[in-house]
């Protein structure tokens, strides 16, 4: 597979002593990249990556190379102005940055020009002169706009983003969209947040009315107020079918008060707010206003990531076929490329249309195929068959010691994981996991890609999310717990291993306090889970992972051993054990798989002895050399060794999950059959 060049990775740094820029950094993290829940719907996905360094520890160098356009949003506060290891840092990102890549300084301290040169000779979000009760709301209305107006630049100069106010004027029960947009207008005027097209003084007598507004309609960001009277408005009507024809950003205001007798055939497929104007003090709320105006330009910043991320798609994996058309925009009649004779594809945003909408779609347009980006850029077609149909395949993601350092935040973990799940479900796999049922735990999260599944129109087999539930945990589960577990999944409760008391159950996970011998029965319980799998599942997918777990070794460490001779992806940009297993495939001999680390300056020691009193002394180096003897090649997985080099460093979610579907789809096409589903 071609290297993939994602069009834009947003970087977020600042210092440990910024608790302000902490908070600050977890709302654009949730703002940008979406919400970890929120996988089976078009939103914003925007790979946004946080950098959080000490005075004597500053960050890595950024990878300004990784993507097409680099965005580093930097917090700076005093500490950061104040230390010379911090100033040397923000100097060197000035100068290693690339003409495309852009530095926004967002100021939380008066002194943030003593950084250096560069941050003296731009413009800055001066966050410390905005007023403290809306200062992160305005924050990041303004850091959004800065990401669009620099997105946007190549198309339309250094011009701010255009937003047209589409409302109608009459009055209903007290509220007029003409007062709502002159409300909007003014708001937006206030700041540097983007600039209106207002119809009343933005075309001047004697211009063709339908002419003109298509003219300013075309790359505007168009806000639907939509009120009682909108809908019965030919021209409003018309607006939002041009800007929609045109594939425009389109945030719709829903301001109705008693209803409308018809909704307005065009306006799925796009975010709506909620906006109650109905007293004066509601209609000129700045919060509200700030809101909508925020939306907008987040939909506007999305849309040119989506499109920039479809077009790089295409050119890599088809060239310059002309049959092949990508959209950023999701996929629905009014957006549809012209019919041509030919048969042709669409590339479009993830994820993947729901069935019935591709049904109504193929009605229509039966020469016309829909992939979405990860679709594409994987060579698997999951719309009209289900290639990975009777395969198994397991999943081990968790949080690693060195995430943070590697600039991994829990929000692109929890939203790889979710995603991962969907597409292979959305393949026809069956995905297995291993786990507890912790408060926000994965399994738990796993419920919520199955109910996601059914949202999007793809209902799931009974019995194709597998879910091994080790001893103790499988005698632990009540019976509200069983109840809840949504029919999708299949429970594989695992038996106590031989040789214990049967009447006595270690504590739960994680231990604390546990002595030797409890500890000892989880190892031997984790054995068995994971043996269980090995012989079950048909292919392995590890991401992170600790160094050290409730066994005197890293639990992703057995589960790769088990799945020797099968398909295994490690994808290694989150650090953690699968780190570790890539360097030791590749010859390296890490500290981390020994008795002297594992031990744990001594305190973990007695509970490796009892183990190794039991079973054997555990022989590190026998285990580092069969992996080293694997080579990257052993990984058996589909993959050639260029594309498993890159797996192992990519920062790109759509590039990972890409990856290991082609992988997969690779494996089981040229395998003739496949072991008997247990």
């Amino acid at each position: 597979m071609p290297k993939y060049a994602p069009p834009l990775h947003i970087h977020i740094a600042y210092t440990r002593e910024n608790t302000a820029g902490e908070q600050l950094a977890k709302r654009l993290v949730r703002w940008l990249g979406g919400e970890p829940g929120a996988h089976s719907i078009p939103e914003a996905n925007l790979p946004v990556y946080v950098w959080r360094g000490a005075n004597d520890a500053q960050p890595p160098d950024l990878p300004w190379t990784d993507a097409q356009h680099t965005a580093l949003l930097l917090l700076v506060d005093d500490a950061m102005v104040g230390n010379e290891g911090w100033r040397a840092w923000a100097a060197q990102q000035s100068e290693t940055r690339r003409s495309g890549d852009i530095i926004v300084c967002c100021a939380q301290s008066r002194n943030f020009a003593h950084l250096g040169a560069y941050y003296s000779a731009n413009q800055a979000i001066r966050v410390f002169a905005l007023e403290d009760s809306s200062r992160e709301d305005e924050t990041i209305l303004l850091v959004t706009h800065a990401l669009a107006k620099w997105s946007g630049s190549t198309k339309r100069g250094t011009h701010p983003v255009r937003l047209f106010i589409s409302h109608a004027k009459v009055e209903h029960c007290g509220i007029s969209g003409r007062t709502l947009a002159v409300a909007l207008k003014q708001f937006v005027e206030s700041r540097p947040a983007g600039q209106v097209f207002f119809d009343e003084v933005g075309i001047i007598g004697g211009e063709e009315f339908a002419s003109s507004l298509e003219q300013q309609i075309d790359g505007a960001t168009v806000i639907v107020l939509l009120t009682d009277k909108f809908s019965s408005r030919y021209w409003c009507g018309w607006e939002v079918a041009t800007a929609k024809q045109k594939r425009c950003p389109v945030l719709v205001i829903d301001a109705l008060h008693d209803g409308e007798p018809v909704s307005l055939g065009f306006l799925g497929k796009v975010p709506c707010l909620r906006w109650d104007a109905a007293t004066d003090r509601q209609r000129n709320d700045p919060a509200m206003h700030r809101k909508i105006i925020a939306g907008a330009l987040l939909e506007t910043l999305r849309l040119m990531h989506e499109s920039a991320r479809a077009l790089a798609v295409k050119a890599l994996v088809f060239k310059t076929d002309p049959n092949i058309i990508a959209t950023g925009t999701a996929p629905e009649m009014i957006t549809l490329p012209e019919a041509r004779a030919e048969e042709q594809t669409l590339v479009h945003p993830d994820p993947p249309l729901p069935r019935y909408e591709l049904s109504a779609i193929r009605r229509q347009r039966r020469g016309l195929r829909l992939l979405s980006v990860t679709q594409a850029l994987a060579g698997v077609d999951t719309n009209s068959t289900s290639p990975l149909q009777g395969i198994r395949v397991a999943l081990s993601i968790s949080d690693a010691p060195d995430q943070e350092s590697n600039g991994i935040t829990a929000t692109f973990r929890d939203r790889l994981w979710a995603a991962l799940n969907l597409h292979l479900i959305l393949a026809g796999a069956d995905v297995a996991y291993g786990g507890d049922l912790r408060t926000g735990g994965f399994t738990e999260r796993l419920h919520d890609v199955a109910r996601a599944a059914d949202d999007a129109g793809r209902p799931l087999r009974v019995g194709s999310i597998h879910w091994y539930v080790g001893w103790p945990i499988a005698v632990r589960l009540s019976d509200a717990e069983k109840a809840a577990i949504p029919p999708a999944f299949r429970v594989h409760p695992l038996q106590q291993p031989p040789g214990f008391d049967p009447t006595h159950v270690p504590p739960p996970h994680p231990p604390v306090n546990m002595t030797a011998a409890d500890h000892y029965a989880w190892t031997c319980a984790m054995t068995e889970m994971r043996g269980a799998m090995a012989r079950e599942c048909h292919a392995r997918i590890l991401v992170g992972g600790q160094f050290r777990a409730v066994s005197p070794w890293p639990g992703l460490l057995e589960e790769f051993e088990t799945f020797i001779g099968k398909p295994i992806y490690l994808i290694g940009a989150f650090g953690g054990a699968t780190r570790l297993l890539i360097d030791t495939l590749q010859g390296k001999i890490p500290s981390e798989f020994s008795s002297a680390f594992q031990d744990e300056e001594g305190k973990r020691k007695p509970l490796r002895e009892y183990y190794e009193t039991r079973v054997g002394v555990i022989d590190w180096a026998k285990r580092v050399q069969r992996i080293k003897s694997l080579d990257i090649d052993g990984l058996n997985n589909g993959l050639d060794r260029d594309e498993n080099l890159h797996l192992f460093v990519t920062r790109d979610s759509t590039e990972m999950i890409a990856l290991v579907l082609r992988g997969l789809g690779k494996v089981f096409a040229r395998n003739s059959g496949l072991e008997t589903r247990t």
